[in-house]
């Protein structure tokens, strides 16, 4: 009996010294054994919500209850479906903040580009099994959106491929790995400023990968993001000599890229690509004006038409939450900002506010929150620690 217990309690202390690791690891798995996984770990981090209630919620919830009555009202399930899953997102940032000391900031940080490089993997080896594709139509026929195209996208275009590893679109990939070129980037210059070289070799080793999965997914807008992230990195650390270097190589690419058009046949096609998003755009804003002070609630673009958003961020909120979840949102979005002013510390705060800008970029051609890996990588990054 005393082994038993023994037992039991070794394997609850390694489960707890790895719940951080575990909470990033799952968001880089394949689909099959995420959905377990985030299964497994949301039973763990929802009882560590009710038992601790450390987090204070009351934005948060207000946003939940606005766009749950609007997303029922209209009987857009899918919307309604997504609202309730926030009560996930919010006890993964607890159980992220509840462990984020200034040391475990920076392991969630090795973490997340340690599983970036095990995902990297999956570019060249895609496996789904029959059972996990038959659950997945079943739950998605429960919310009514048969009208929708697949989820898991086929190879892409005539002569090129984009990849998208464990993840269901390019984009979204896209948004993943902007999120890690980012964690790589900063913590270059966090390694180079103590001189921890071994790590530095990492690093630079897991940005050079990154970058290369990047350019795999054939994503163009996300490009605008990447770049202003990493300038800003280096503008708010005030590396002076580096923003100069780094511009002047980043005119290079550019001018290589415009010179060398058969090596990136997409990045090409932007001009015939973009009548596809102004169309988009268009409907979606026609939309807006039969609605414009409570929307439909989350999802609404999947609920009107035949794709999964309005690939524009502020069109979408605009769309699905209206005028008045607009301004919920932008209530939550300065408490977050006024928090990251007061209590941020100088090691910590560029990443996340080079995020928030790389996303606000982007979010111009893509709305990349749609999906639990981007939602909650996105969310852990600004579980910034305390520093006395």
């Amino acid at each position: 009996m005393n082994d038993t217990l023994t037992i039991l309690g070794r394997i609850k202390y390694n489960f707890q010294e790895n719940v951080l690791f575990l909470l990033i690891l799952m968001l880089f798995l394949p689909n099959y054994l995420m959905y377990p996984m985030m299964i497994v770990m949301g039973v763990f981090i929802l009882y560590e919500l009710i038992r601790y209630r450390d987090i204070n919620v009351i934005t948060i919830s207000v946003f939940i209850l606005y766009t749950s009555l609007v997303a029922a009202s209209v009987k857009n399930w899918l919307g309604l479906g997504v609202s309730l899953a926030i009560i996930y997102v919010i006890a993964y940032v607890a159980a992220i903040k509840r462990r984020t000391s200034p040391r475990n900031y920076m392991k969630m940080q090795y973490y997340i580009v340690w599983s970036s490089l095990l995902n990297f993997l999956f570019n060249f080896i895609h496996y789904e099994p029959k059972w996990f594709s038959q659950v997945m139509n079943q739950v998605m026929a429960l919310f009514n959106v048969s009208h929708l195209p697949a989820w898991k996208l086929p190879e892409y275009g005539v002569g090129y491929f984009r990849a998208y590893s464990t993840f269901d679109n390019p984009n979204f990939y896209a948004f993943i790995l902007m999120i890690v070129i980012l964690v790589c980037f900063n913590q270059i210059q966090f390694q180079l400023t103590f001189k921890n070289y071994r790590l530095l070799s990492f690093y630079l080793g897991a940005f050079v990968i990154n970058g290369y999965a990047l350019f795999l997914t054939g994503t163009r807008s996300i490009w605008a993001g990447v770049v202003i992230g990493l300038f800003l990195i280096l503008f708010v650390q005030r590396k002076w000599t580096q923003l100069k270097l780094s511009i002047f190589l980043g005119a290079i690419a550019g001018i290589f890229v415009l010179n060398h058009p058969a090596l990136f046949p997409r990045f090409m096609q932007i001009a015939d690509h973009t009548s596809i998003r102004t169309s988009m755009w268009d409907i979606a804003l026609q939309a807006v004006k039969l609605e414009p002070w409570f929307g439909k609630g989350l999802m609404t673009y999947a609920f009107l038409f035949d794709n999964t958003h309005a690939h524009n961020l502020y069109i979408e909120i605009l769309l699905s939450l209206g005028i008045v979840g607009a301004l919920i949102i932008v209530g939550f979005m300065s408490q977050l900002l006024w928090t990251i002013y007061k209590h941020a510390h100088y090691l910590d705060y560029p990443l996340a506010l080079s995020l928030l800008v790389a996303f606000l970029i982007y979010g111009i051609f893509d709305f990349p929150l749609y999906y639990p890996q981007t939602i909650l990588l996105f969310s852990a990054i600004f579980c910034l620690p305390k520093r006395d």
